[in-house]
């Protein structure tokens, strides 16, 4: 089972940006968007940067602007741009403290950034003014409420029941202002920030493993754990977390082939526009941050 919705390690959704992507993401986005040769597309979140690359080359002349909280991912989304001679450019900074400036953008996109935020309803407002009159913002976030998860294995689902209330009450300490049904917000926040809504989507994704699972997915998901119950105040509750996870383990060893496990999570994608104006060209990029 990957560990990018894998609800035994993680309360949120992993590496949407990069491991999910495929060519049918990318037409999807760009259909969203409507971006044209010209145009600048800001995209928050970039990772790895091969979403930024991929949508560059899909629309010959496109100014991509990507930016990453983490300066190395930037750097390595340019050293990826430069490879294919695509429009990419790359900057460090985080929502607090955008290093582009408002109304630069035709388009912005941000995809599983906001789970992460202790404030998403803030970063929203920091997005939505990006947007230039007439551009377009597409956000696709997580409804950790709508998780489902099956298990052949009666310790699967107790672990699962142990994984959810635990991981869960973390996250909502570290962020107590999100809303657990995060993606439906979204578009009452960017009504909010004067942007109007054109769309939401519901987009489901699906893992599931038929047979034992080989040792290697039980060994990520107990450095996972462990990793995440490595915090003041979270030992008792880790631990049994991972007394849950082993007994589990076990259970699903001695069932071998008729091992059955089955993972679904629900994402929202929600577009909007700011309305058109008749006056004004968008600002240029303040480059200060580029790191």
């Amino acid at each position: 089972m990957s560990r990018d919705i894998d609800a035994l390690a993680s309360y949120t959704l992993k590496h949407l940006r990069d491991r999910w992507w495929t060519t049918r993401w990318t037409h999807w986005v760009s259909s969203h968007l409507r971006c044209d040769p010209g145009e600048r597309l800001v995209h928050i979140g970039c990772g790895n940067g091969e979403i930024d690359v991929a949508l560059a080359l899909a629309t010959p002349g496109l100014d991509v602007v990507s930016v990453d909280l983490h300066p190395t991912r930037a750097r390595h989304t340019r050293e990826l741009a430069a490879e294919v001679n695509a429009r990419a450019l790359a900057l460090a900074g985080d929502l607090r403290a955008l290093p582009v400036a408002p109304g630069c953008a035709d388009a912005v996109l941000c995809i599983g950034v906001l789970q992460h935020l202790p404030d998403p309803a803030s970063a929203v407002g920091s997005l939505a003014a990006l947007v230039r009159p007439g551009g377009r913002i597409l956000v696709v976030e997580p409804d950790h409420e709508a998780r489902y998860w099956f298990s052949a294995s009666p310790a699967g689902e107790r672990a699962f029941a142990a994984a959810r209330d635990t991981l869960g009450r973390w996250h909502r300490e570290a962020a107590p202002d999100a809303p657990s049904r995060l993606g439906v917000h979204v578009v009452s926040w960017l009504r909010e920030a004067n942007l109007e809504a054109l769309s939401v989507e519901l987009l489901p994704v699906s893992e599931s493993r038929l047979g034992a699972p080989p040792p290697g997915v039980w060994e990520a998901r107990e450095r996972i754990l462990t990793a995440t119950a490595d915090a003041p105040g979270r030992g008792v509750d880790g631990e049994r977390l991972l007394e849950a996870l082993y007994a589990y383990r076990d259970e699903a060893d001695a069932q071998g082939a008729a091992f059955v496990e089955v993972q679904h999570a629900l994402l929202v994608a929600t577009l909007a526009q700011r309305p058109p104006s008749p006056v004004g060209a968008p600002p240029s990029l303040d480059f200060a941050r580029d790191t």
